[in-house]
């Protein structure tokens, strides 16, 4: 049974008199006690290879990047950070070719040494490539991200607007998600996942920073912050072990990070893939997990066994979840237009492919009977099949931030909705211990 997804909730909307950090006044602000151009590693944060961005932009781009991927957007990193060497080659380049004014400047001290002026050398840039390919005005990257970048905090500045400028600039956008330079609301863009307690009177929302929040009887169990190691890339998902008494951060690199009685039996951290990891599910003993990738390449570690993915098809949509059926024995694939790949004895019950949904797929849940599954897409629209039930949806609501995460109650019969922004959203017997 497919349910659709539709509720008569209030919008939610920014507070009276709020000025809003997404305009085209507003610029990105420096990092206090840094240089433009020489920020230290420390500062700094992988999102895609080859782009890095400052650790508090991190974790909204990389949403922006997953949100463009799952809606079949071929959403690229052209330049991100730009250390003060390469400002002053693209400096350089554009006065070489009589466009001078086309570059941000690189100042000399009355000493004689250069200073970065580029928002590029704050980290809180980003020129995005489509498809490979320069972006360009009214192209499909170029649409995609004036209709959903705001959400997440990026702004196209009124100069690199259609004649804002005598050097207009469709693919130069940057992070005023902190409030930027007007002091402006800030645009909250951070969570990743929500962690349920085992005894569903509460949960752990997960930042892509590694930050862990719990609430209601969650128990800390630790933090990447607590480590003391520093986060070299941005964390995408995170799960619980089964017995509820610790968890797993997983970045996109594949890099896994272990808290209380997780395990760590491995992670791709050493290798070169072909596309970042996007989600992990752990076995029923808690001695394995299976980590998979954007392609629906699967990775497995511990008692994980490997059924079988998708890296060798051609899929229409970029692979964005992944469940565990309750044997261990089986897990299924989801894409971003709702296509479901079934492994082991993971069995099909349907799938959102062939609907007209609003919004991409971010995530799936298996039923508790193991016989049916439940997916939220991003504008929090909930679909079921098989013995998953419906119990309700944020389908109908004006959200500020996308959905990006599910986490089901132990009963099988609730489920709780994450928004980028750390709003919870509860259905059926799930209870609201408080946003993230």
């Amino acid at each position: 049974m497919v349910a659709a997804a539709l509720t008569s909730a209030a919008a939610s909307t920014s507070p009276a008199g709020a000025v809003e950090a997404v305009t085209p006044s507003n610029r990105p602000t420096p990092i206090e006690g840094r240089t433009n151009g020489r920020l230290p590693a420390s500062d700094l944060v992988m999102v895609v290879p080859g782009c890095a961005v400052a650790r508090d932009a991190a974790p909204s781009l990389h949403r922006l990047f997953a949100l463009a991927w799952a809606s079949n957007v071929a959403l690229t990193a052209r330049d991100c950070y730009r250390p003060l060497t390469e400002q002053v080659s693209v400096a350089r380049s554009w006065t070489a070719r009589g466009n001078s004014a086309c570059a941000a400047r690189v100042v000399t001290t009355p000493s004689g040494q250069p200073v970065g002026t580029s928002m590029h050398g704050w980290g809180k840039a980003v020129d995005f490539g489509d498809g490979g390919v320069t972006m360009r005005f009214g192209s499909r990257g170029y649409r995609f991200l004036k209709s959903s970048a705001a959400a997440l905090g990026w702004n196209h500045p009124g100069w690199a607007e259609p004649g804002g400028s005598a050097c207009p600039e469709a693919w130069h956008w940057e992070w005023v998600g902190d409030g930027g330079s007007l002091g402006a609301t800030p645009v909250r863009a951070d969570v990743v996942a929500l962690l349920p307690a085992p005894d569903d009177a509460g949960y752990a929302v997960v930042t892509g920073l590694g930050a862990v929040r719990h609430l209601g009887s969650s128990t800390d169990r630790g933090s990447i912050g607590s480590t003391g190691v520093p986060l070299s890339w941005v964390v995408v998902t995170a799960a619980a072990t089964p017995s509820g008494g610790g968890y797993w951060l997983v970045s996109a690199d594949g890099g896994v990070f272990t808290f209380g009685d997780a395990a760590f039996v491995g992670s791709t951290g050493d290798r070169r893939l072909n596309a970042p990891i996007v989600a992990m599910a752990a076995t029923p003993s808690g001695n394995g997990y299976w980590l998979v990738a954007g392609d629906g390449g699967v990775f497995t570690f511990g008692d994980a066994a490997f059924l079988g993915s998708t890296g060798d098809r051609r899929l229409n949509a970029p692979i964005v979840a992944m469940a565990a059926t309750p044997s261990g024995n089986g897990y299924w694939l989801v894409a971003g237009d709702g296509g479901v790949f079934t492994f082991g004895d993971a069995t099909f019950e349907g799938s959102a492919g062939g609907l007209d949904i609003s919004a991409p797929i971010v995530a799936i849940g298996p039923s508790a009977g193991g016989r049916g599954y439940r997916m939220v897409a991003s504008d929090g629209g909930v679909f079921t099949f098989g013995d998953a039930t419906f119990e309700g949806s944020a389908g109908g609501l004006d959200l500020r931030a996308p959905v990006v995460a599910m986490a089901q109650t132990s009963t099988g019969r609730g489920y709780w909705l994450v928004g980028a922004d750390g709003g919870v959203f509860t259905y059926g017997d799930a209870r609201f211990f408080g946003a993230g």
